[in-house]
């Protein structure tokens, strides 16, 4: 399943504008900065998802080039992204 941002307060766009930042995604794994994680924000068509690439082999799940849907990415600090993905830290343990 993974670990996605679902804030209570706000839509997903909304706290990705005043927490996270655009990132690259052609970077490499090794690109991301310490204390941050990568997040996918993923147009389904008639919703989004934000998926959080907790691990290197997350993000290349999330970069396979045969998915065409819609794609931008973003980092955020760690610590915010705990308080709107509750399961991010059992992911992050298992890794």
């Amino acid at each position: 399943m993974g670990a996605y941002i679902n804030p209570k307060d706000m839509r997903k766009e909304e706290w990705l504008g005043r927490y996270a930042v655009i990132f690259n995604h052609s970077l490499k794994w090794a690109d991301v900065p310490n204390g941050y994680l990568p997040i996918c924000l993923v147009d389904n068509g008639p919703f989004t998802t934000a998926g959080i690439a907790y691990c290197e082999e997350e993000w290349i799940r999330f970069r396979k080039p045969e998915d065409l849907r819609p794609k931008v990415w973003f980092i955020a600090l760690i610590e915010k992204l705990h308080t709107v993905s509750p399961e991010l830290i059992k992911y992050m343990k298992g890794k």
